[in-house]
């Protein structure tokens, strides 16, 4: 076999190898949640996700904590947070009647303070550096408890849960690009083949 066909080999090899090697994900994105339970205990989580921008309840979906929440006409409505709240057949048990209502208030650090969020967590938009929070407590919209003020840094500084996109796979165009490449590289080795075959004739 000629120096040309020993090259051409070589680089498909090559070209082989780093076709299969698998892309790293690249979770550059983070959003901080922070869940209050109402009775004194906190949870903080920091997520990393790859696209642009999620909903608010993605964020805490993603978080690793054990989420139930309720599709409803308006949206969705979060029931239970690691076992605090309501059941998803009875998503409001705790808002039955009298001046008292329980239920999770969604809310957004601003400038260092928490604002109750009046659209719903499936509608809101989350991008890096954004703080969530969630309470489980009574009150309405201008009297819910907020959460303890937290910095996206004081979160994010420690373990990230990666939460890759639940959207389906899409494939690179390099991928095709690399597939071109091998079958061009196919072709030449063939061809010196066989016109080596025929000198040889």
């Amino acid at each position: 076999m000629g120096r040309r066909a020993l090259f051409l080999l070589f680089a498909l090899v090559a070209l082989s190898v780093v076709a299969g090697a698998p892309a790293a994900a690249e979770d550059d994105n983070r959003v901080a949640v922070v869940v209050a339970y109402g009775d004194g205990q906190t949870a903080a989580r920091c997520i990393a996700f790859s696209e642009p921008q999620i909903s608010g309840l993605e964020a805490l979906s993603r978080s690793g904590l054990a989420v139930e929440n309720e599709v409803q006409a308006g949206g969705a409505a979060v029931c239970r947070i690691d076992g605090v709240g309501c059941a998803v057949d009875d998503c409001f048990c705790a808002c039955r009647g009298g001046d008292e209502c329980r239920y999770w208030s969604y809310w957004q650090l601003r400038d260092g303070a928490w604002r109750y969020s009046v659209a719903g967590a499936g509608q809101s938009r989350v991008v890096d550096g954004a703080v969530e929070g969630w309470v489980w407590g009574a009150g309405s919209v201008t009297e819910a408890p907020p959460p303890p003020v937290v910095s996206f840094d004081e979160i994010c500084s420690g373990a990230v849960v990666a939460s890759p996109s639940p959207a389906a796979p899409t494939v690179a165009w390099s991928s095709y690009g690399l597939f071109a490449g091998v079958l061009l590289l196919l072709g030449g080795l063939a061809l010196l083949v066989r016109r080596r075959a025929r000198s040889e004739a």
